[in-house]
């Protein structure tokens, strides 16, 4: 635990000597702790003047447990921007485990409010914000986020795997997804990717309402909006995180009288 707060402390600086030297532990046990904890996928980097940082498993566990209350907080005034940017619905969306989930949302009308209640869980292969999070996981996660049944809820729904995983490459290859009339026809979004320092993506951003207008000659300027929102959003849930996880090491341990726990 003292080493992976450290790493936390310096994410993608301390080496290998620099962790020996702050631990006050022999360079060697750093190195075999910190092997330990690469194995588990609790840290990653190192290597001959590698620096550490945070493995994926790690960040994934805190912020799939993390209440969505700081999250909304720190996201909320980003989509307001956006929605009176764009006159759009805006919304966050996060991968818990497999499933990708709504974190808040931020709507001009209340009439498209219905679609993106917080809390909703997107469909993997048809929503725009799903496939801009799932387009970047590894094959284990989207293997499980497509092993249950594709449900054809229009005309328009891809329900074949493979097919699925051919949206996704696109997905990558574009740096957006999108949904057009795949959960309800005459209705269309696009997502993109929130990408951390790193490259890791777990959360995307979204905007929906009617398709024709989604998709009209306006798309780019939309899409150019997205993509703002989503750098600066990057940096706001990477500060958020690190005070939310220092926030939850300062809390007592223990119960009310009794010393806390070491």
């Amino acid at each position: 635990m003292s080493l992976l707060e450290l790493v936390a402390a310096f994410p993608g600086t301390l080496i290998l000597t620099d962790v020996s030297t702050l631990s006050g532990l022999p360079k060697t046990t750093a190195h075999r702790l910190l092997t330990g904890l690469a194995r588990a996928g609790l840290v990653e980097g190192g290597g001959r003047n590698g620096a550490y940082r945070l493995g994926d498993r790690l960040v994934r566990l805190m912020h799939n447990s993390a209440a969505d209350g700081w999250i909304t907080a720190l996201a909320r005034p980003h989509l307001e921007n956006l929605t009176a940017r764009i006159r759009e619905t805006s919304y966050l969306c996060r991968i818990v485990g497999h499933r990708i989930q709504v974190v808040t949302s931020e709507a001009p009308a209340a009439q498209w409010r219905t679609y993106v209640q917080p809390r909703v869980e997107m469909a993997p292969h048809a929503a725009a914000t799903a496939k801009a999070i799932l387009a970047f996981q590894d094959e284990a996660i989207v293997a499980r986020a497509l092993a249950e049944p594709l449900e054809k809820m229009t005309a328009y729904t891809v329900t074949d795997p493979e097919r699925v995983r051919q949206t996704y490459a696109r997905a990558r290859e574009d740096g957006f997804a999108t949904c057009v009339s795949e959960i309800d026809e005459g209705l269309g979004a696009l997502g993109v990717p929130v990408r951390e320092a790193g490259g890791r993506v777990l959360y995307s951003l979204g905007v929906t309402g009617p398709v024709q207008r989604i998709m009209d000659e306006g798309r780019e300027e939309r899409l150019a909006a997205l993509r703002d929102t989503a750098a600066a959003l990057a940096t706001t849930l990477a500060f958020g995180s690190a005070i939310a996880a220092r926030t939850e090491d300062a809390r007592p341990r223990g119960g009310e009288g009794h010393a806390p726990v070491p």
